[in-house]
Parts: structure tokens; C-alpha cells; sequence
């Protein structure tokens, strides 16, 4: 059966306007639905609802309402980044297929509306940079800017439209008072968040250079790190001899960890002997935070003023 609009995007208005205006009532049915779909999420895999009557489409609407109920009950970072991105990439995988029709009314709705600039494809420069991905291929620096548009692809388009949804659902109000049958189901879920105990190393305070202890701090709150923040972590704590699985231990806790991906990245690392990336190269990442004046994390040896205006370099 062909999916809806508002079945591909629960987190719509319009999505939103359909559960409001039927019958329906949470129960049983809708809470462990509602709980599969963020055990998936839990396990990187994209929700594939069955659909056998079209009453199904609704009841697939009523557990994303109550999956989201249930992260505004319980306020767990983990488990509402996970969420995020797991839905972020349903929708993602949605809008490659869809009409350009959907795409463009979605589009409204998320706040970013390509259009033609020049005989191109282009879209506002506050949309973009509301939008693109923290990667280093996004940055303005290295785009085609003129007349206050953005040239894009529309495969570009539809990676900021991901973004977008991600940060639609790492946002939420913390729900007062919910109904009993939200704090029994939020229950099963807690037990499957990971325990912070992962990310206990034998570094003491201040053994690690700020921008590192940044990162490690990202992790612990279970924050989606960008792919440059990931590597330069990895390598820098590969080079401390830190072993692998410590190291993944601590990969394990952001929101779109893949086991035998991170394992495999993490091997490859060591194969090929990435060195650490000079202080300079993290100041172009965005990573740096600190004037340390070392040149790469690892020459660290103590403490060091935090960054003042008007510092142009951290080597």
C-alpha cells in the first residue's frame, strides 16, 4: 500500500492535523508500536512500518506521537539523538523517492525552498547555513556564492532537508503530568540506555588538551559529532594508547554508532597510520577552543588560557 504524506513524514503539520482530528486513544497497540520504533532507532535501523489495512496508517501516526511523548517524558539525551537521526535517515531515504511535488511542500514547511538562480539550482544563504551539515565539503568558504544564493544539487537540498528533521526532532518541551500509560511504557525503554560508566578512562583532569576534552565531553552527552570531530578523537586517542575497544566503547555512545562500521573505521585507522592533525588543521575544523600554542593535541602538557577575541591561530 502506498504510504501517505503524512505516513513519510509524521512530523509534519499536517501529520500533527491527522491525529488531532480522528478518535484515536493510546493503548496498548500504539504504545508497543511506539516502543519498537525507538528500539530500532536504538539499533541504527530505519522504521518500515507494515501497513495490512489502512487503519494501520493511523496507528503508525499515533506511536511516532507516542515515541515522542515518552523522550519528552523521560528527558534522556541518548535516547532522543538516537531517535532524531534515526528518523532523520527514514526521511531521507523517502525523499530521494519522492515527487518533487512532496519535496517541495515538505521543504516549506522545514524552512528551506530551492529555487532557480542564474539558469541553477540555488537556495538562500541564511537557509543554507540554518541547514548544512557541519562537514567541511559544506562550508561557505568552499560553495558557489553569488547574489545571496547558495548554488545546490538537488541531492544537497535533500541532505539539508535531513538536517532539518534531525533538529525538528532533537527538540522537544518536556512533558508535564503524562498519562499513566506513557511513564509505564517510558519505563521499558530506560533500560536500554547505556550506562555513562563506558566513557571512565584513566585520564585524570587535565591530562587532555581542551578541544579533546570537548569532544569527550560531546560524547558523554551522547551528541551526534561531525565526521571530522570523530576522526580526529579516534586518532588522537589511538596515538595515547588508548586501546580499540575503549575507544569504541566511548563511539558507542553517539547517537548513529554502528558496531561492525566503527570497528572497521577504527582497524583501518590503525592499518594506515593517520597521524594526529596539527592545531592549525582543528582551527579549520571548527574543533579548536582553546590558545594552547602546542601545534597538535598531543604535545599537551598542562593548563592554558581560554580563547580570547582577536587570537587568529592556536599554533
Amino acid at each position: 500500500m502506498e504510504f501517505s504524506f503524512s505516513s513519510k513524514y509524521p512530523f509534519t503539520s499536517e501529520a500533527k492535523q491527522k491525529v488531532e482530528g480522528s478518535s484515536l486513544e493510546l493503548n496498548d497497540e500504539i504504545m508497543e508500536r511506539a516502543v519498537q520504533r525507538v528500539v530500532a532507532a536504538l539499533q541504527g535501523k530505519v522504521w518500515k512500518p507494515v501497513y495490512l489495512h489502512p487503519s494501520d496508517d493511523l496507528i503508525d501516526l499515533g506511536s511516532y506521537a507516542a515515541a515522542r511523548m515518552m523522550l519528552a517524558h523521560l528527558r534522556n539525551r541518548f535516547l532522543t539523538n538516537k531517535f532524531a537521526v534515526a528518523e532523520a535517515k527514514r526521511a531521507y531515504k523517502l525523499m530521494c523517492e519522492d515527487s518533487e511535488e512532496n519535496l517541495g511542500k515538505l521543504g516549506r514547511e522545514l524552512g528551506i525552498t530551492p529555487q532557480e538562480f542564474e539558469g541553477k539550482l540555488a537556495l538562500p544563504v541564511y537557509q543554507y547555513a540554518s541547514f548544512s551539515p557541519r562537514s567541511v565539503d559544506y562550508r561557505l568558504i568552499f560553495r558557489n556564492v553569488k547574489g545571496g544564493f547558495v548554488e545546490v544539487t538537488r541531492h544537497e537540498v535533500i541532505r539539508l532537508m535531513e538536517e532539518a528533521v534531525k533538529g525538528r526532532m532533537e527538540s522537544y518541551k518536556p512533558l508535564q503530568n503524562p498519562p499513566q500509560i506513557i511513564r509505564d511504557y517510558s519505563k521499558k525503554l530506560m533500560v536500554l540506555v547505556p550506562k555513562e560508566a563506558v566513557l571512565k578512562m584513566s585520564f585524570r583532569e587535565g591530562d587532555n588538551p581542551p578541544c579533546i576534552e570537548k569532544l569527550l565531553e560531546g560524547a558523554k552527552e551522547h551528541q551526534n559529532l561531525n565526521h571530522q570531530a570523530r576522526l580526529v578523537l579516534a586518532i588522537y586517542l589511538l596515538a595515547r594508547n588508548v586501546p580499540v575497544e575503549k575507544v569504541q566503547a566511548i563511539f558507542s555512545n553517539l547517537p548513529d554508532y554502528e558496531e561492525k562500521k566503527t570497528k572497521y573505521q577504527l582497524d583501518h585507522m590503525i592499518r594506515r597510520g593517520y597521524s594526529m592533525a596539527s592545531c592549525a588543521t582543528l582551527l579549520s575544523y571548527g574543533l579548536c577552543v582553546a590558545d594552547c600554542r602546542i601545534g597538535t593535541p598531543l604535545r599537551w602538557k598542562g593548563k592554558v588560557e581560554p580563547w580570547k577575541k582577536g587570537n587568529g591561530s592556536s599554533s
